[in-house]
């Protein structure tokens, strides 16, 4: 597939706009200074929240010594990053136990779909050109948006720096390279071209290989020291940006986006088991558009569109069948409308009602497909939501109905779905430092296609997974403190009850699932969040971020069972992270720890299920080059697991031991 077309269709587009832009000029006798429009994202602040929230930025993304967005996430507090271990792995969210398919992943406004598993892997979004994450319990608090935000039990918000171009400079961009252990070499480049003050556009290209062959304990008596197989990657990122600015009140945003990427999937270490040799190619592609108005201060308008198409290979040349091969190709494609409106007829009161339309279809084309059913599911989303403020007193709530149904070619197919889920938040500012909040949130996810029809394993019969959320929390801030110049802590206290739970256990490859469905389970936590700051005046700066969990996920299916009351597999009551970051001047130094305790991968808590707790340390400095100049340079040096812990996160699937990173990144404006 060749993007040409699109890049040129979308240039097209943007340069109709150039007259108009021209054209609102008015002839003077005086000397008319040049327009410059810089666009920023509005800084979101967790303290002024009503539903917990937390947010890395741009300087404290390139802090972490991560690539993907599944390696930053893992400093939010509760949250569970399932990862397979590798450059390449499979990396999954999980937010306070609830799963990863209760969690959105929203690009630049709109939601990334995935309706064959339900879950976003994370591995494969890069943070080259993240501006800012954020994690959201609840939902966003933006009143205008589409309808599908609201579906989750959590929103991750990932906003890149497309939308953040400075017009006084027609042409900036940045160049960056990065090489290090097992073979890992990644390339990026950006770059924002102003046509006018009106017109941007962004293009970000990244490239990535690795072979992954770490080496590893074998888990054999005296086995010694041995590489991780099949663990390798390529893969090949374009994201292409138009902003077109009508007015200040009057807005259009076009983005196209595509990943391709061939990797192996790396197996279980078990004895006398040969190495993996399955692959998975994926190619995503989609092409989105929004246009905001806001005809008056009382009246808002957000129109949305996207189109999407995912492909999936998988491959397995050692499949336990007559032909000793087996290869699934999946076609995933969806088409979404949303269109969105926020009136505020007084100023303490502001409604808003979204729509939502999507068809999402599913076609397999592989030789090995036998009655597949194709499945055709269309989608309505109706939501309206109110904020009433009233001194130091928010007050917000929504009111969603899904509707939803499924069509198939052959076979049964799932059940329609026609629910209202309903949510409503509290926050109170206590004192000027303190702000108290309350969440309830009743809210479901339906079952994936691979959950209903995946070929000896889906299930047509299965009900949506049903969660009710309940959230008591507190912010206090400070300034000024002798020690530390600024601070932020955040506490909240949790209880998720889910009824009709289902739970997906990886088999020996990681491409196909065994369906469990446990029935009900009750989650009780508590997360916490301290952000402290101190700077001087010399240009010494030092921040400290420290995150902890607490999680207790308890099977409340049957009392009878002997898996009552026992922890839910792969949650650990404790686990936390600490990032420590120093700058001087041109000079900087970030320290990250990331901890978690004991889980089991199973049920019972017995010692062949235990997966033992773990902590890693990493450590990077850079250095910035020429910072004041057109051209900048910055180098950067990073140690990860210092200390070469050998550790899991997923049982029989070790992660690596100390490795390095060595980066340069040069900007120019």
């Amino acid at each position: 597939m060749t993007l040409r077309p699109f890049f040129n269709a979308l240039l097209g587009f943007g340069l109709l706009w150039l007259p108009a832009s021209g054209s609102s000029q008015v002839a003077d006798t005086g000397t008319v200074l040049k327009k410059v429009t810089v666009s920023a994202l509005r800084k979101l602040n967790p303290f002024q929240q009503s539903m917990p929230a937390q947010v890395l930025d741009r300087n404290t993304l390139q802090q972490l010594n991560a690539l993907s967005v599944g390696e930053a996430t893992r400093y939010f507090s509760g949250v569970l990053v399932k990862d397979y271990g590798g450059i390449g792995g499979l990396k999954t969210i999980s937010v306070r136990s609830l799963g990863a398919n209760h969690t959105g992943v929203a690009y630049d406004g709109l939601l990334l779909s995935e309706a064959q598993s339900g879950q976003i892997d994370l591995g494969k979004l890069s943070i080259d050109n993240i501006e800012s994450a954020a994690l959201f319990v609840g939902q966003p608090a933006d009143l205008l948006m589409p309808a599908r935000l609201y579906t989750y039990a959590s929103v991750l918000q990932l906003r890149t720096g497309a939308q953040t171009v400075d017009t006084s400079h027609r042409l900036a961009g940045r160049i960056g390279l990065r090489a290090g252990s097992f073979g890992m070499i990644n390339g990026s480049g950006l770059i924002n071209y102003a046509f006018s003050s009106r017109v941007t556009s962004s293009l970000n290209l990244e490239w990535q290989q690795a072979d992954g062959n770490y080496p590893f304990t074998a888990y054999e008596g005296n086995a010694g020291k041995t590489d991780r197989a099949n663990s390798d990657i390529q893969s090949f990122r374009a994201e292409y940006d138009l902003g077109i600015r009508l007015s200040d009140s009057n807005r259009i945003r076009i983005k196209t986006y595509f990943y391709d990427s061939d990797r192996g999937l790396p197996g279980m270490v078990v004895l006398y088991a040969s190495p993996s040799r399955q692959r998975l190619a994926d190619r995503n592609f989609f092409t989105q558009a929004s246009w905001q108005r806001s005809f008056s201060p009382k009246h808002r308008l957000l129109l949305s569109s996207k189109y999407s198409y995912n492909y999936n290979r998988y491959t397995d040349p050692d499949y336990a069948n007559t032909q000793r091969y087996l290869k699934n190709t999946f076609h995933l494609q969806e088409t979404y409308l949303s269109i969105a409106y926020a009136y505020t007829p007084i100023s303490n009161l502001s409604l808003a009602y979204s729509s939502d339309y999507f068809i999402t279809s599913l076609r397999r084309t592989d030789t090995f497909v036998v009655n597949f059913p194709g499945p055709t599911r269309n989608s309505l989303l109706n939501n309206v939501s109110a904020r009433w403020s009233q001194g130091p007193l928010e007050i917000q709530g929504n009111l969603l109905h899904t509707y939803q149904q499924d069509r198939v070619k052959q076979g049964k197919a799932g059940e329609v779905i026609s629910r209202l889920s309903p949510a409503i938040s509290l926050g109170y500012e206590l004192l000027p430092m303190l702000r108290l909040r309350l969440l309830y949130k009743d809210i479901f996810r339906t079952p994936s296609f691979n959950d209903l029809y995946y070929t000896n394993f889906g299930n047509t019969d299965l009900r949506p997974e049903h969660a009710r959320q309940y959230n008591a929390g507190a912010s206090l801030r400070w300034a000024g403190h002798p020690v530390f110049l600024t601070g932020q802590l955040s506490v909240d206290a949790y209880v998720n009850q889910v009824t009709d739970k289902i739970i997906a256990i990886p088999r020996q490859n990681l491409f196909q699932w065994s369906m469990l469905n446990l029935g009900k389970v009750t989650s009780k936590g508590l997360d916490v969040s301290l952000l402290l700051e101190k700077e001087w005046t010399r240009g010494l700066l030092l921040s400290a971020r420290l995150a902890y969990t607490y999680q207790q996920a308890l099977d409340k299916t049957s009392k009878s069972s002997v898996l009552y009351n026992t922890q839910v597999p792969y949650i650990p009551e404790h686990s936390g992270s600490v990032v420590l970051n120093a700058r001087y001047r041109q000079w900087g130094l970030g320290y990250n720890v990331l901890l978690s305790g004991y889980r089991y991968r199973l049920g019972e808590a017995i010692p062949e299920n235990l997966v033992k707790e773990w902590a890693t340390q990493d450590l990077q400095v850079s250095y910035q080059l020429a910072p004041e100049k057109a051209i900048q340079y910055r180098i950067s040096l990073e140690l990860n697991n210092l200390f070469n812990k050998q550790y899991e996160v997923i049982r029989y699937y070790p992660m690596p031991g100390s490795n390095y990173r060595l980066g340069l990144t040069l900007t120019f404006r």
